[in-house]
């Protein structure tokens, strides 16, 4: 008789395919790719892991030995189903079993609703395929169950929700390259030829990279980000966790939390530093600057708008499956891959545990999926060895004080890495540099005089619409204005790099610029203006245009003008924005003179906001993503991943970033 196939290759003969089971078999091989992802639960995880993983990879296709698959691979007949005998065969063990019943059945076509699955029946071919296993596989295993971080019985069930992703995903990118190595060989050797260097080396090369920075560097605000970034590199030492990086904008975070990560995982053994940004429209600078100090082959760019430029068949190798040591990926790419059934959104879930995760710009996450975003997030940190890094210029209210805010961290679970009176006294510092003036409502003509009366060559406006900016910035043109210049996100990203270069350029040279930009300039884009004016919004985003006015400190102070824009109202989409701009505008009649950024008027700030918030989201679950993992055991046979996917859109419409 013939051995059993796996998978056999145009123009060659049955016999020369790739054999499903024996050691050079595509069991046996996926299982050896499979073995990467033990460390994806822990340290103390490993044992049990190890043993799952290994069942799953060398039983997942044992539904090719069924005659009619056989057959198909001789060219006789179509292709038929494979992939339930074992869905059949794991689901009946005890223990884990429904989780890989999951993973095996979605290996190819994406994880399925349970009423796919359970109960469990019975393929064409399932006794032939169960008498095929090897002699070591085919009495039923009895696999132990991990440990887990358990919490309540709905942290216990969304914890085993996201195992059973994991263990999907870790099973989709161990068969693929599996498959990948038999039938394109080639591409398989490129991918393992493209260079991978270790987190040791690459803590030392940023930390030489600083080191140089910071020796030629002079003035106050270069003291200040010297010294940030050397409490980050002590605070490596500190153990795994949750921790939070509240640093006004300029002071350096961006290098400052990459030098914490890279240490911090090089000290407890984490695999990889995977950074979250908010926007596309701002994380090619980011990526570049981690390029320019950790080289190009180890730092992967990942999000729907990237230059092809950039786009290296490294990077698309690993975009792959995140096999990459630094990460610089965007929330919806991050969040929504995590939610997803989809295989190839999927396959790289797996590598994100064992790693540390930066949230850049925490507080920009979506208040309609708040409760889904932050169960992924404390599943990732307390059940799968991850050490999680919040950063923001103002700390948002993600604690639970008093039963307030049931969904956030336990209050003192999320650990300062500066320590409170370090983060007040940079706060008052910093926010030296700027004066923040509420200057009421203006027309358009009204806003442009006001520019004209500050004396000032130079300003940045930052706007809540792309037509809006469109508008002022061909008003200002019409007048004859020199050196005006237009920001948005649907710029493409050569583009963008473009305008911001010309504008620091002429800043330097100390030309007049007039840049009219959409809150695509807020975050992660290093320009400092004399004068920044700011339209309705909330106190994050009133904060993150602070930190474009004077943020080197190269003026005694300069001048951040708040105001309301007569001609254009906030669209009812931008629920968030909406809401923080009246937050803030009550918080100021409450608290007339008191500097908006000081400590004490954002956590009232915060407060207040998640209380207006919640009014129209119950349970910061706007889609019931939560209801659909559930709260009871049941459940498990009943998971409908792809609904998940359906409804987990952090932004509407269907795009991407």
């Amino acid at each position: 008789m013939l051995p059993y196939m796996a998978h056999t290759r145009e123009g060659l003969p049955f016999s020369d395919g790739e054999p499903l089971y024996g050691p050079d078999g595509h069991a046996a091989l996926t299982a050896s790719y499979i073995s990467r992802s033990e460390t994806l639960a822990g340290e103390v995880n490993r044992a049990p892991l190890r043993e799952i993983l290994q069942t799953l990879a060398l039983c997942h296709d044992m539904g090719k030995a069924a005659p009619a698959f056989q057959a198909y691979l001789q060219g006789r007949g179509k292709s038929v189903n494979h992939k339930s005998a074992a869905a059949k065969w794991l689901g009946e063990v005890s223990g884990p079993g429904p989780l890989l019943a999951y993973a095996a059945e979605g290996h190819h076509s994406g994880l399925p609703h349970g009423t796919q699955i359970f109960p469990l029946r019975e393929p064409e071919g399932y006794a032939e395929a169960v008498a095929a296993l090897p002699p070591e596989l085919r009495e039923r295993p009895k696999l132990p169950m991990l440990t887990l971080t358990r919490g309540n019985a709905g942290e216990a069930l969304f914890t085993l929700h996201l195992l059973t992703r994991m263990l999907h995903s870790a099973l989709v990118d161990a068969d693929w390259l599996a498959t990948e190595q038999f039938m394109q060989p080639g591409q398989s050797e490129r991918r393992r030829a493209v260079p991978r260097a270790d987190i040791g080396a690459l803590a030392e090369q940023l930390e030489s990279a600083l080191a140089a920075k910071e020796q030629g560097a002079t003035g106050r605000m270069a003291s200040i980000r010297a010294d940030i970034h050397r409490r980050c590199r002590t605070a490596a030492e500190k153990p795994r966790g949750v921790y939070r990086l509240n640093v006004p904008t300029g002071g350096g975070k961006t290098l400052s939390s990459l030098s914490f990560a890279l240490a911090h995982a090089q000290k407890h053994g984490l695999s990889r530093i995977i950074y979250v940004i908010p926007f596309t429209s701002i994380i090619e600078q980011t990526a570049e600057e981690f390029r320019r100090v950790l080289g190009a082959e180890n730092v992967l760019e990942h999000h729907s708008n990237i230059d092809n430029a950039r786009d290296t068949i490294g990077n698309r190798f690993a975009a792959e499956n995140w096999d990459a040591p630094v990460i610089v990926t965007t929330s919806v790419q991050f969040f929504e891959s995590l939610f997803s059934a989809t295989n190839s959104r999927c396959r790289k879930l797996h590598n994100s545990g064992n790693s540390v995760i930066i949230f850049d710009e925490a507080q920009t996450l979506s208040t309609a999926f708040l409760a889904p975003c932050l169960a992924a997030m404390k599943a990732l940190q307390r059940s799968f060895a991850c050490t999680l890094l919040l950063c923001t210029a103002t700390q948002p209210a993600l604690t639970d004080r008093e039963g307030a805010f049931s969904v956030g961290w336990a209050e003192g679970e999320v650990q300062s890495l500066l320590g409170a009176e370090e983060e007040e006294a940079l706060a008052r510092c910093m926010g030296e540099r700027t004066a923040i003036r509420s200057i009421g409502r203006l027309t358009q003509q009204e806003l442009i005089a006001h520019f004209d009366a500050s004396g000032s060559p130079s300003a940045l406006f930052i706007v809540n619409l792309t037509k809006q900016a469109q508008a002022l910035a061909r008003e200002l043109r019409e007048q004859g204005r020199e050196g005006v210049y237009h920001l948005s996100a649907r710029m493409c990203p050569r583009h963008r790099s473009d305008v911001l270069g010309e504008v620091r350029q002429r800043l330097r040279e100390g030309l007049p610029v007039l840049l009219v930009a959409t809150r695509v300039v807020e975050a992660g884009v290093d320009i400092s203006f004399p004068i920044v004016y700011r339209d309705r919004c909330g106190l994050d985003s009133l904060a993150q245009s602070a930190g474009r006015c004077n943020r080197h400190g190269e003026l005694p102070c300069g001048q951040v003008y708040a105001y309301e824009a007569a001609e254009y109202d906030i669209p009812g989409s931008f629920g968030d924005l909406r809401d923080g701009f009246y937050v803030l505008d009550d918080l100021r009649h409450l608290y007339p003179g008191e500097n908006p950024l000081s400590a004490a008027m954002v956590e009232r700030y915060f407060r207040a906001f998640y209380t207006k918030r919640q009014e129209g989201i119950p349970n910061w679950d706007a889609e019931g993503i939560l209801e659909l993992v559930g709260r009871q055991p049941n459940m498990v046979r009943a998971w409908d991943f792809p609904e998940m996917e359906r409804r987990f859109r952090l932004i509407p419409g269907g795009q991407r970033a």
